[in-house]
């Protein structure tokens, strides 16, 4: 086989062993396991499952992962973590509780970032009660600066139902991406249901 040839079969066998997006359309979708239910106003993509990423979780994003994301957490029990993690790791995120109080499961949002994305600075503002997937939860909003250095935004409601978690977080890049997302992110979060 030519060097030419050979190059080319290479990168087949690698593009056919990366993990792939797939398209969301602008219909109702059931995410996190079939555990939610949602009516995207716009097309998104669903990301393949990352290194941090657990069972329960989803996460779609429209311009790519590093601009903006939805992460969806559905039927989260009690006792589990919203983090893959290694148990004898240094630093940890909280396990999930179906008796937090909404200061802890702040608390725990904010380790997850922490953790996960690095962040050095992370403010939470606006903690509020909602009602999501028609049960009483909390929604607050948030900035904070990750290890790239980019300022972002994001906002997390959530829910305990049943003594388990059910979760939206949208995150995006401070400068326009967040606010270009809120709209379609929350329309999604009212017409959550389980």
């Amino acid at each position: 086989m030519t060097r030419p040839l050979t190059i080319v079969a290479l990168c087949t066998m690698l593009t056919a062993c990366a993990p792939s997006y797939t398209l969301v359309t602008a219909a109702p979708a059931a995410v996190a396991r079939n555990s939610i239910k949602v009516s995207p106003a716009t097309a998104w993509n669903k990301a393949p499952k990352g290194p941090f990423d657990i069972a329960w979780e989803e996460n779609w994003t429209a311009n790519g992962a590093l601009l903006d994301r939805v992460t969806f957490i559905g039927g989260l029990p009690d006792g589990q973590a919203i983090a893959r993690q290694r148990p004898k790791a240094d630093r940890q995120v909280p396990v999930f509780r179906a008796t937090m109080s909404p200061q802890d499961l702040v608390a725990m949002v904010e380790t997850y970032h922490r953790i996960k994305d690095g962040a050095t600075v992370f403010e939470a503002q606006g903690v509020e009660p909602v009602t999501f997937v028609g049960a009483p939860g909390l929604r607050f909003d948030y900035t904070y600066i990750g290890t790239d250095e980019v300022k972002r935004r994001g906002r997390t409601i959530l829910a305990v139902s049943g003594s388990k978690l059910y979760m939206m977080a949208l995150d995006g890049a401070a400068i326009h991406y967040f606010d270009t997302a809120l709209v379609d992110f929350s329309a999604m979060a009212a017409s959550a249901r389980l």
